[in-house]
Protein backbone atom coordinates (compact mmCIF):
# COMPACT_ATOMS: atom_id res chain seq x y z
CA UNK A 1 0.00 0.00 0.00
CA UNK A 2 1.71 3.51 -0.69
CA UNK A 3 0.99 6.85 0.34
CA UNK A 4 -1.96 7.49 -1.85
CA UNK A 5 -4.16 4.73 -0.04
CA UNK A 6 -3.52 5.94 3.47
CA UNK A 7 -4.33 9.50 2.66
CA UNK A 8 -5.42 11.84 4.14
CA UNK A 9 -4.98 10.44 7.86
CA UNK A 10 -7.51 13.13 8.72
CA UNK A 11 -11.29 13.89 8.12
CA UNK A 12 -12.13 16.83 6.06
CA UNK A 13 -15.04 18.52 6.68
CA UNK A 14 -16.70 18.65 3.61
CA UNK A 15 -19.38 16.89 2.47
CA UNK A 16 -20.91 16.70 6.06
CA UNK A 17 -22.82 13.74 6.91
CA UNK A 18 -26.36 15.04 5.63
CA UNK A 19 -24.96 15.49 2.12
CA UNK A 20 -26.03 11.98 0.29
CA UNK A 21 -23.94 10.00 -1.89
CA UNK A 22 -24.00 10.03 -5.90
CA UNK A 23 -25.65 7.17 -7.56
CA UNK A 24 -22.72 6.33 -9.20
CA UNK A 25 -20.66 6.44 -5.94
CA UNK A 26 -23.02 3.59 -4.50
CA UNK A 27 -22.27 1.67 -7.57
CA UNK A 28 -18.42 2.08 -7.38
CA UNK A 29 -18.45 1.34 -3.69
CA UNK A 30 -20.54 -1.40 -4.72
CA UNK A 31 -18.00 -2.91 -7.47
CA UNK A 32 -15.72 -2.41 -4.69
CA UNK A 33 -17.39 -4.71 -1.90
CA UNK A 34 -17.73 -7.24 -4.49
CA UNK A 35 -13.98 -7.92 -4.62
CA UNK A 36 -13.20 -7.86 -0.92
CA UNK A 37 -15.76 -10.05 -0.89
CA UNK A 38 -14.04 -12.15 -3.33
CA UNK A 39 -11.02 -11.86 -1.39
CA UNK A 40 -12.28 -13.00 2.23
CA UNK A 41 -14.57 -16.03 0.67
CA UNK A 42 -11.62 -17.73 -1.01
CA UNK A 43 -8.97 -17.09 2.84
CA UNK A 44 -11.46 -18.66 4.86
CA UNK A 45 -13.57 -21.51 2.11
CA UNK A 46 -9.66 -23.02 1.28
CA UNK A 47 -9.47 -23.81 5.41
CA UNK A 48 -12.74 -25.88 4.77
CA UNK A 49 -11.54 -27.52 1.26
CA UNK A 50 -8.18 -28.41 2.27
CA UNK A 51 -9.33 -32.53 4.25
CA UNK A 52 -11.00 -32.66 0.92
CA UNK A 53 -7.94 -31.62 -1.66
CA UNK A 54 -6.03 -34.58 0.88
CA UNK A 55 -8.81 -37.54 0.11
CA UNK A 56 -9.35 -36.47 -3.66
CA UNK A 57 -5.30 -34.94 -4.58
CA UNK A 58 -3.38 -37.06 -2.32
CA UNK A 59 -0.10 -34.39 -2.12
CA UNK A 60 2.06 -34.67 0.36
CA UNK A 61 2.34 -32.70 3.40
CA UNK A 62 4.82 -29.77 1.85
CA UNK A 63 2.18 -30.27 -0.93
CA UNK A 64 -0.74 -29.27 0.79
CA UNK A 65 1.85 -26.48 2.51
CA UNK A 66 2.48 -24.95 -0.77
CA UNK A 67 -1.52 -24.62 -1.69
CA UNK A 68 -2.01 -22.73 1.30
CA UNK A 69 1.48 -20.77 1.16
CA UNK A 70 1.57 -19.42 -2.12
CA UNK A 71 -1.97 -17.21 -1.82
CA UNK A 72 -0.20 -15.65 1.24
CA UNK A 73 3.60 -15.57 0.00
CA UNK A 74 2.58 -13.88 -3.43
CA UNK A 75 1.33 -11.60 -1.83
CA UNK A 76 3.44 -10.99 1.48
CA UNK A 77 6.54 -10.36 -1.29
CA UNK A 78 4.73 -8.02 -3.58
CA UNK A 79 2.29 -5.61 -1.40
CA UNK A 80 4.50 -2.90 -1.24
CA UNK A 81 5.24 -3.35 -5.01
CA UNK A 82 1.53 -3.50 -6.06
CA UNK A 83 0.92 -0.22 -4.61
CA UNK A 84 4.22 1.65 -6.60
CA UNK A 85 2.40 0.04 -9.28
CA UNK A 86 -0.80 1.56 -9.08
CA UNK A 87 1.01 4.64 -8.35
CA UNK A 88 2.53 4.36 -11.67
CA UNK A 89 0.49 2.79 -13.93
CA UNK A 90 -3.18 3.80 -12.34
CA UNK A 91 -5.48 2.39 -9.43
CA UNK A 92 -8.47 1.90 -11.51
CA UNK A 93 -5.95 -0.06 -14.32
CA UNK A 94 -4.68 -2.06 -11.46
CA UNK A 95 -8.27 -2.87 -10.37
CA UNK A 96 -9.22 -4.23 -13.08
CA UNK A 97 -6.18 -6.60 -13.94
CA UNK A 98 -6.09 -7.94 -10.72
CA UNK A 99 -10.12 -8.68 -10.80
CA UNK A 100 -9.04 -10.27 -13.86
CA UNK A 101 -6.44 -12.09 -12.96
CA UNK A 102 -7.98 -13.37 -9.72
CA UNK A 103 -11.11 -14.42 -11.58
CA UNK A 104 -8.46 -16.78 -14.27
CA UNK A 105 -6.59 -17.68 -11.56
CA UNK A 106 -9.76 -19.04 -9.18
CA UNK A 107 -10.80 -20.67 -12.79
CA UNK A 108 -7.66 -22.76 -13.30
CA UNK A 109 -7.77 -23.69 -9.63
CA UNK A 110 -11.44 -25.30 -10.13
CA UNK A 111 -10.04 -27.02 -13.49
CA UNK A 112 -6.92 -28.67 -12.34
CA UNK A 113 -6.51 -31.89 -11.40
CA UNK A 114 -3.31 -32.59 -9.59
CA UNK A 115 -0.76 -30.74 -6.82
CA UNK A 116 1.47 -28.54 -8.31
CA UNK A 117 -0.68 -27.24 -10.97
CA UNK A 118 -2.84 -25.99 -8.34
CA UNK A 119 0.26 -24.22 -6.65
CA UNK A 120 0.73 -22.12 -9.83
CA UNK A 121 -3.04 -21.25 -10.22
CA UNK A 122 -2.64 -20.37 -6.42
CA UNK A 123 -0.01 -17.90 -7.32
CA UNK A 124 -1.91 -16.64 -10.02
CA UNK A 125 -4.69 -15.94 -7.54
CA UNK A 126 -2.40 -14.30 -5.44
CA UNK A 127 -1.06 -12.10 -7.89
CA UNK A 128 -4.52 -10.87 -8.93
CA UNK A 129 -5.24 -10.57 -4.88
CA UNK A 130 -1.93 -8.82 -4.01
CA UNK A 131 -2.71 -5.62 -7.20
CA UNK A 132 -6.64 -5.77 -5.87
CA UNK A 133 -6.30 -4.70 -1.91
CA UNK A 134 -4.28 -1.83 -2.39
CA UNK A 135 -6.27 -0.22 -5.51
CA UNK A 136 -9.17 -0.69 -3.28
CA UNK A 137 -8.59 1.52 -1.03
CA UNK A 138 -7.26 3.98 -2.90
CA UNK A 139 -10.17 4.21 -5.28
CA UNK A 140 -12.52 4.46 -2.26
CA UNK A 141 -9.88 7.35 -0.83
CA UNK A 142 -9.75 9.43 -4.69
CA UNK A 143 -14.07 8.69 -5.13
CA UNK A 144 -15.22 9.85 -1.00
CA UNK A 145 -14.34 12.86 1.27
CA UNK A 146 -15.10 13.56 4.94
CA UNK A 147 -17.45 11.29 6.77
CA UNK A 148 -18.51 9.74 3.58
CA UNK A 149 -15.18 8.19 3.50
CA UNK A 150 -15.28 6.83 6.87
CA UNK A 151 -18.76 5.40 5.95
CA UNK A 152 -17.50 3.76 2.99
CA UNK A 153 -14.05 2.09 4.16
CA UNK A 154 -16.63 0.97 7.11
CA UNK A 155 -18.51 -0.68 4.53
CA UNK A 156 -15.84 -1.89 2.51
CA UNK A 157 -14.40 -3.71 5.62
CA UNK A 158 -17.96 -5.13 7.43
CA UNK A 159 -18.21 -6.46 4.03
CA UNK A 160 -14.65 -8.25 4.04
CA UNK A 161 -15.49 -9.59 7.90
CA UNK A 162 -19.21 -10.76 6.29
CA UNK A 163 -17.25 -12.74 3.37
CA UNK A 164 -14.53 -13.92 6.37
CA UNK A 165 -17.67 -15.48 8.59
CA UNK A 166 -19.99 -16.84 5.31
CA UNK A 167 -16.81 -18.47 3.82
CA UNK A 168 -16.60 -21.51 5.70
CA UNK A 169 -20.18 -22.33 5.49
CA UNK A 170 -20.59 -21.52 1.69
CA UNK A 171 -17.40 -23.44 1.04
CA UNK A 172 -18.89 -26.39 3.73
CA UNK A 173 -22.52 -26.35 1.57
CA UNK A 174 -20.69 -26.20 -2.36
CA UNK A 175 -18.38 -29.49 -0.92
CA UNK A 176 -21.72 -30.91 0.54
CA UNK A 177 -23.26 -31.16 -3.34
CA UNK A 178 -20.16 -30.32 -5.78
CA UNK A 179 -16.84 -31.06 -6.26
CA UNK A 180 -14.15 -29.45 -4.61
CA UNK A 181 -13.54 -27.17 -7.50
CA UNK A 182 -16.62 -25.41 -6.64
CA UNK A 183 -15.10 -22.96 -3.89
CA UNK A 184 -12.55 -21.84 -6.46
CA UNK A 185 -15.72 -21.64 -9.15
CA UNK A 186 -17.64 -19.15 -7.27
CA UNK A 187 -14.91 -16.08 -7.37
CA UNK A 188 -15.41 -16.39 -11.09
CA UNK A 189 -18.62 -14.68 -11.82
CA UNK A 190 -17.34 -12.30 -8.99
CA UNK A 191 -14.78 -11.49 -10.86
CA UNK A 192 -16.31 -10.62 -13.67
CA UNK A 193 -18.61 -8.41 -12.26
CA UNK A 194 -15.31 -6.48 -10.99
CA UNK A 195 -13.68 -6.18 -14.43
CA UNK A 196 -16.89 -4.78 -15.94
CA UNK A 197 -17.76 -2.64 -12.93
CA UNK A 198 -14.54 -1.35 -12.95
CA UNK A 199 -14.65 -0.50 -16.56
CA UNK A 200 -17.65 1.23 -17.01
CA UNK A 201 -17.62 3.30 -13.13
CA UNK A 202 -14.03 3.85 -11.57
CA UNK A 203 -12.31 7.14 -12.80
CA UNK A 204 -8.39 6.65 -13.26
CA UNK A 205 -6.40 7.75 -10.55
CA UNK A 206 -2.50 7.86 -9.85
CA UNK A 207 0.55 10.14 -8.60
CA UNK A 208 1.80 12.70 -11.00
CA UNK A 209 5.02 12.11 -9.73
CA UNK A 210 5.57 8.54 -8.62
CA UNK A 211 8.20 6.70 -6.73
CA UNK A 212 11.10 4.99 -9.41
CA UNK A 213 10.28 0.73 -9.12
CA UNK A 214 13.06 -0.63 -7.27
CA UNK A 215 13.34 -3.53 -9.43
CA UNK A 216 16.39 -5.20 -8.17
CA UNK A 217 14.67 -4.65 -4.33
CA UNK A 218 11.52 -6.72 -5.24
CA UNK A 219 13.47 -9.48 -6.71
CA UNK A 220 15.97 -9.98 -3.56
CA UNK A 221 13.23 -9.66 -1.23
CA UNK A 222 10.84 -11.76 -2.98
CA UNK A 223 13.59 -14.91 -3.80
CA UNK A 224 14.98 -14.35 -0.49
CA UNK A 225 11.43 -14.76 1.19
CA UNK A 226 10.37 -17.52 -0.84
CA UNK A 227 13.61 -19.41 0.01
CA UNK A 228 13.02 -18.70 3.48
CA UNK A 229 9.60 -20.49 3.19
CA UNK A 230 10.52 -23.56 1.24
CA UNK A 231 13.49 -24.60 3.61
CA UNK A 232 10.79 -24.52 6.48
CA UNK A 233 7.92 -26.47 3.94
CA UNK A 234 10.49 -28.97 3.05
CA UNK A 235 12.69 -29.53 6.34
CA UNK A 236 9.99 -32.23 7.98
CA UNK A 237 10.63 -34.49 4.69
CA UNK A 238 14.31 -33.80 3.50
CA UNK A 239 15.62 -33.05 7.58
CA UNK A 240 16.99 -29.54 8.28
CA UNK A 241 20.58 -31.26 7.41
CA UNK A 242 20.33 -31.89 4.68
CA UNK A 243 21.65 -30.33 1.65
CA UNK A 244 18.38 -29.02 0.34
CA UNK A 245 17.00 -27.47 3.53
CA UNK A 246 20.44 -26.17 4.11
CA UNK A 247 21.21 -24.55 0.56
CA UNK A 248 17.66 -22.91 0.90
CA UNK A 249 18.39 -21.11 4.29
CA UNK A 250 21.87 -20.31 3.07
CA UNK A 251 20.61 -18.62 -0.21
CA UNK A 252 17.75 -16.70 1.82
CA UNK A 253 19.87 -15.51 4.09
CA UNK A 254 22.79 -13.93 1.26
CA UNK A 255 19.08 -12.83 -0.49
CA UNK A 256 17.57 -10.86 2.25
CA UNK A 257 21.07 -9.34 3.87
CA UNK A 258 21.54 -8.22 -0.19
CA UNK A 259 18.49 -6.96 0.01
CA UNK A 260 18.83 -5.26 3.32
CA UNK A 261 21.78 -3.67 2.22
CA UNK A 262 20.61 -2.76 -1.79
CA UNK A 263 17.49 -0.69 -0.43
CA UNK A 264 18.88 1.02 2.99
CA UNK A 265 21.54 3.10 0.52
CA UNK A 266 18.66 4.00 -1.92
CA UNK A 267 17.19 7.22 -1.80
CA UNK A 268 13.69 6.02 -2.33
CA UNK A 269 13.64 2.24 -0.80
CA UNK A 270 11.26 -0.56 -0.84
CA UNK A 271 11.10 -0.31 2.84
CA UNK A 272 12.49 1.96 5.02
CA UNK A 273 14.17 0.30 7.60
CA UNK A 274 14.60 3.37 10.28
CA UNK A 275 10.80 2.93 11.07
CA UNK A 276 11.64 0.06 12.78
CA UNK A 277 13.39 2.67 15.39
CA UNK A 278 10.07 4.03 16.26
CA UNK A 279 8.89 1.50 19.27
CA UNK A 280 5.20 1.89 18.49
CA UNK A 281 5.69 1.28 14.74
CA UNK A 282 8.03 -1.86 15.89
CA UNK A 283 5.46 -3.18 18.68
CA UNK A 284 2.18 -2.93 16.32
CA UNK A 285 4.34 -4.45 13.43
CA UNK A 286 5.30 -7.29 15.52
CA UNK A 287 1.97 -8.15 17.35
CA UNK A 288 -0.08 -8.16 13.78
CA UNK A 289 2.90 -10.91 12.38
CA UNK A 290 2.55 -12.61 14.99
CA UNK A 291 -1.21 -12.83 15.95
CA UNK A 292 -1.61 -14.25 11.85
CA UNK A 293 1.47 -16.58 12.31
CA UNK A 294 -0.59 -17.84 15.18
CA UNK A 295 -3.87 -17.91 13.63
CA UNK A 296 -2.97 -19.22 9.55
CA UNK A 297 -0.79 -22.26 11.47
CA UNK A 298 -2.96 -23.37 13.87
CA UNK A 299 -6.14 -23.25 11.52
CA UNK A 300 -4.35 -25.04 8.50
CA UNK A 301 -4.18 -28.17 11.15
CA UNK A 302 -7.67 -27.37 13.16
CA UNK A 303 -9.12 -28.44 9.37
CA UNK A 304 -7.26 -31.60 9.14
CA UNK A 305 -8.32 -32.20 12.55
CA UNK A 306 -11.93 -31.59 12.53
CA UNK A 307 -12.46 -33.89 9.27
CA UNK A 308 -9.80 -36.42 9.83
CA UNK A 309 -9.91 -37.00 13.59
CA UNK A 310 -13.53 -36.13 14.58
CA UNK A 311 -14.87 -37.34 11.46
CA UNK A 312 -17.08 -34.86 10.31
CA UNK A 313 -18.83 -34.03 7.34
CA UNK A 314 -17.35 -30.81 5.29
CA UNK A 315 -20.47 -28.87 6.10
CA UNK A 316 -19.48 -29.54 9.62
CA UNK A 317 -16.27 -28.21 9.18
CA UNK A 318 -17.72 -24.80 7.46
CA UNK A 319 -19.62 -24.90 10.70
CA UNK A 320 -16.67 -25.33 13.35
CA UNK A 321 -15.13 -22.63 11.74
CA UNK A 322 -17.75 -20.37 11.67
CA UNK A 323 -17.16 -18.81 15.67
CA UNK A 324 -13.56 -17.85 14.48
CA UNK A 325 -14.50 -15.90 11.48
CA UNK A 326 -17.63 -14.50 13.46
CA UNK A 327 -15.76 -13.63 16.17
CA UNK A 328 -13.02 -11.65 13.91
CA UNK A 329 -15.90 -9.94 12.74
CA UNK A 330 -17.50 -9.04 15.68
CA UNK A 331 -14.19 -7.96 17.41
CA UNK A 332 -13.21 -5.56 14.40
CA UNK A 333 -16.46 -3.54 14.87
CA UNK A 334 -16.62 -2.57 18.29
CA UNK A 335 -12.93 -2.24 18.16
CA UNK A 336 -12.60 1.53 16.89
CA UNK A 337 -15.11 2.49 19.90
CA UNK A 338 -13.23 0.93 22.55
CA UNK A 339 -9.84 2.59 21.38
CA UNK A 340 -11.47 5.98 21.20
CA UNK A 341 -12.57 5.21 25.02
CA UNK A 342 -9.85 3.25 26.65
CA UNK A 343 -6.39 3.80 24.02
CA UNK A 344 -4.69 1.74 21.73
CA UNK A 345 -2.66 -0.27 23.74
CA UNK A 346 -5.01 -1.90 26.06
CA UNK A 347 -7.47 -2.53 23.52
CA UNK A 348 -4.53 -4.29 21.52
CA UNK A 349 -3.37 -6.06 24.90
CA UNK A 350 -6.78 -7.35 26.09
CA UNK A 351 -7.12 -8.84 21.83
CA UNK A 352 -4.12 -10.56 22.28
CA UNK A 353 -4.56 -11.84 25.37
CA UNK A 354 -7.77 -13.81 23.95
CA UNK A 355 -5.74 -14.87 21.26
CA UNK A 356 -3.13 -16.36 23.47
CA UNK A 357 -6.54 -17.92 26.12
CA UNK A 358 -7.81 -19.33 22.53
CA UNK A 359 -4.62 -21.09 21.64
CA UNK A 360 -3.43 -22.37 24.96
CA UNK A 361 -7.31 -24.05 25.21
CA UNK A 362 -6.07 -26.00 21.93
CA UNK A 363 -3.96 -27.81 23.96
CA UNK A 364 -6.84 -29.78 25.55
CA UNK A 365 -8.09 -31.15 22.55
CA UNK A 366 -8.26 -34.69 22.21
CA UNK A 367 -8.85 -37.69 19.41
CA UNK A 368 -12.76 -37.58 21.40
CA UNK A 369 -12.90 -34.02 22.72
CA UNK A 370 -16.04 -32.68 20.36
CA UNK A 371 -17.14 -29.36 19.34
CA UNK A 372 -17.09 -27.65 23.02
CA UNK A 373 -13.35 -26.82 23.30
CA UNK A 374 -12.82 -26.36 19.61
CA UNK A 375 -15.58 -23.71 19.40
CA UNK A 376 -14.49 -21.91 22.37
CA UNK A 377 -10.90 -21.65 21.47
CA UNK A 378 -12.22 -20.05 18.00
CA UNK A 379 -14.43 -17.53 19.36
CA UNK A 380 -11.44 -16.63 21.55
CA UNK A 381 -8.79 -16.36 18.73
CA UNK A 382 -11.87 -14.67 16.55
CA UNK A 383 -12.69 -12.22 19.17
CA UNK A 384 -8.99 -11.42 20.15
CA UNK A 385 -7.63 -11.27 16.32
CA UNK A 386 -11.00 -8.50 15.40
CA UNK A 387 -9.97 -6.61 18.68
CA UNK A 388 -6.26 -6.43 18.35
CA UNK A 389 -5.55 -5.79 14.78
CA UNK A 390 -7.40 -2.21 14.54
CA UNK A 391 -5.22 -1.20 17.50
CA UNK A 392 -1.96 -2.35 16.27
CA UNK A 393 -2.69 -1.15 12.80
CA UNK A 394 -3.71 2.40 14.11
CA UNK A 395 0.04 1.84 16.43
CA UNK A 396 1.84 1.54 13.30
CA UNK A 397 0.17 4.74 11.09
CA UNK A 398 -0.40 7.29 14.11
CA UNK A 399 3.38 7.07 15.26
CA UNK A 400 4.46 7.99 11.55
CA UNK A 401 5.13 11.39 10.19
CA UNK A 402 2.50 11.74 7.60
CA UNK A 403 5.17 11.02 4.89
CA UNK A 404 5.29 8.04 5.52
CA UNK A 405 2.02 6.57 6.61
CA UNK A 406 1.18 4.80 3.18
CA UNK A 407 4.75 2.93 3.40
CA UNK A 408 3.81 1.78 6.81
CA UNK A 409 0.55 0.83 5.46
CA UNK A 410 1.96 -1.32 3.31
CA UNK A 411 4.62 -2.50 4.98
CA UNK A 412 2.18 -3.63 7.83
CA UNK A 413 0.13 -6.03 5.30
CA UNK A 414 3.20 -7.37 4.07
CA UNK A 415 4.50 -8.50 7.19
CA UNK A 416 0.57 -9.77 7.74
CA UNK A 417 0.81 -12.35 5.18
CA UNK A 418 4.28 -13.11 5.50
CA UNK A 419 3.47 -13.95 9.34
CA UNK A 420 0.52 -16.26 7.81
CA UNK A 421 2.76 -18.14 5.68
CA UNK A 422 5.35 -18.45 8.29
CA UNK A 423 2.71 -19.71 10.21
CA UNK A 424 1.48 -22.51 8.32
CA UNK A 425 4.96 -23.52 7.25
CA UNK A 426 6.44 -23.44 10.69
CA UNK A 427 3.60 -24.57 12.60
CA UNK A 428 2.84 -27.13 9.89
CA UNK A 429 6.69 -28.26 10.16
CA UNK A 430 6.63 -28.76 13.69
CA UNK A 431 3.36 -30.84 13.44
CA UNK A 432 4.60 -33.30 10.84
CA UNK A 433 8.04 -33.93 12.77
CA UNK A 434 6.37 -34.97 15.34
CA UNK A 435 3.82 -37.23 13.64
CA UNK A 436 6.25 -39.06 11.29
CA UNK A 437 8.03 -39.51 14.16
CA UNK A 438 5.47 -41.00 16.18
CA UNK A 439 4.00 -43.16 13.74
CA UNK A 440 7.36 -44.58 12.56
CA UNK A 441 8.11 -45.20 15.80
CA UNK A 442 4.77 -47.60 16.57
CA UNK A 443 5.81 -49.70 13.36
CA UNK A 444 7.81 -51.97 15.53
CA UNK A 445 5.19 -51.96 18.20
CA UNK A 446 1.20 -51.49 17.80
CA UNK A 447 1.84 -50.89 13.68
CA UNK A 448 3.94 -54.14 13.06
CA UNK A 449 1.33 -56.27 11.16
CA UNK A 450 0.86 -53.15 8.68
CA UNK A 451 1.80 -53.75 5.49
CA UNK A 452 5.51 -52.59 3.84
CA UNK A 453 3.45 -51.07 1.18
CA UNK A 454 0.91 -48.99 2.94
CA UNK A 455 3.77 -47.43 5.17
CA UNK A 456 4.88 -44.61 3.13
CA UNK A 457 1.18 -43.09 2.57
CA UNK A 458 0.72 -43.76 6.73
CA UNK A 459 3.77 -41.88 7.70
CA UNK A 460 2.93 -38.96 5.33
CA UNK A 461 0.02 -37.23 6.84
CA UNK A 462 -3.18 -38.22 8.69
CA UNK A 463 -5.11 -37.66 5.29
CA UNK A 464 -2.96 -40.40 3.39
CA UNK A 465 -3.33 -42.70 6.28
CA UNK A 466 -7.19 -42.70 6.13
CA UNK A 467 -7.06 -43.24 2.89
CA UNK A 468 -4.82 -46.14 3.09
CA UNK A 469 -6.48 -47.61 6.29
CA UNK A 470 -9.45 -48.40 3.99
CA UNK A 471 -7.56 -50.39 2.16
CA UNK A 472 -6.33 -52.97 5.30
CA UNK A 473 -8.52 -55.15 7.51
CA UNK A 474 -10.47 -53.98 10.40
CA UNK A 475 -8.26 -54.71 13.38
CA UNK A 476 -5.17 -53.31 11.46
CA UNK A 477 -6.75 -50.21 10.09
CA UNK A 478 -8.24 -49.45 14.04
CA UNK A 479 -4.80 -49.92 14.99
CA UNK A 480 -3.91 -47.48 12.28
CA UNK A 481 -6.66 -44.87 12.77
CA UNK A 482 -6.04 -44.85 16.50
CA UNK A 483 -2.16 -44.57 16.27
CA UNK A 484 -2.43 -42.13 13.51
CA UNK A 485 -5.08 -40.08 15.19
CA UNK A 486 -3.12 -39.67 18.54
CA UNK A 487 0.28 -38.50 16.41
CA UNK A 488 -1.52 -36.02 14.80
CA UNK A 489 -3.52 -34.47 17.76
CA UNK A 490 0.15 -34.55 19.74
CA UNK A 491 1.79 -32.25 17.31
CA UNK A 492 -1.24 -30.30 17.19
CA UNK A 493 -0.83 -30.06 20.72
CA UNK A 494 3.00 -29.00 20.34
CA UNK A 495 1.79 -26.36 17.26
CA UNK A 496 -0.40 -24.74 19.76
CA UNK A 497 2.33 -24.01 22.26
CA UNK A 498 4.47 -22.48 20.11
CA UNK A 499 1.65 -20.04 18.86
CA UNK A 500 1.47 -19.69 22.44
CA UNK A 501 4.76 -18.84 23.30
CA UNK A 502 5.00 -16.01 19.91
CA UNK A 503 2.25 -14.49 20.60
CA UNK A 504 3.01 -13.93 24.45
CA UNK A 505 6.43 -13.01 23.49
CA UNK A 506 4.55 -10.23 21.32
CA UNK A 507 2.14 -9.56 24.26
CA UNK A 508 5.75 -8.61 26.29
CA UNK A 509 7.12 -6.57 23.85
CA UNK A 510 4.27 -4.78 23.44
CA UNK A 511 3.43 -4.65 27.25
CA UNK A 512 7.45 -2.93 27.43
CA UNK A 513 7.86 -1.00 24.54
CA UNK A 514 4.98 0.40 22.70
CA UNK A 515 3.78 3.90 24.25
CA UNK A 516 1.06 4.24 26.46
CA UNK A 517 0.21 7.87 24.87
CA UNK A 518 -0.83 6.88 21.35
CA UNK A 519 -4.16 8.60 21.02
CA UNK A 520 -6.20 8.49 17.75
CA UNK A 521 -9.97 10.00 16.82
CA UNK A 522 -12.47 7.56 16.73
CA UNK A 523 -13.23 8.50 12.90
CA UNK A 524 -9.63 8.11 12.16
CA UNK A 525 -9.48 4.98 13.99
CA UNK A 526 -12.03 3.56 11.65
CA UNK A 527 -10.07 4.54 8.42
CA UNK A 528 -6.38 3.78 9.71
CA UNK A 529 -7.72 0.38 11.05
CA UNK A 530 -9.01 -0.76 7.25
CA UNK A 531 -5.30 -0.31 5.88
Amino acid sequence: MTATTAEPAAITSLPTIDTPLSKKQWFILGVLCFTILLISLDQTVLNVALPTLVNDLHPSNSGLEWIVDSYTLIQAVLALLSGRLGDRFGHRRMFVVGSATFGIGSLGCALVHSTWPLVAMRVLTGLGAVALMPATLSIIVATFEGHHRVRAIGIWAGIGGIGGAAGPLVGGVLLQHFWWGSVFLINVPIAVIAVVGGMLAIKETREDDPAPIDVLGVLLSALGLTALTAAVIFAPSDHWGSRTVLSLIASALVLLVAFYRWDSHRQEPLIDFRMFRNSGFSSGIGAVTAMFFAMFGVSFLLSQYVQFVEGVSVFGVGIRFLPLALGSMIGSNVSPRLMHRFGIKPVLLSGMSLVVAGLASLTALEVDSGYLINGVAFACVGLGMGLAVAPASNAVVSVLPPDKVGVGSGLRTMLQWLGGALGVAIVGSIATAHYRGHVDSAYAGTLRGVPAGARPSISEQIGRAAIAARQLPKDVAAKVTSVTDHAFVGGMHLSSLVGVVVTVLAVVAVAIFMPNDIDIDEEEAKLASSG
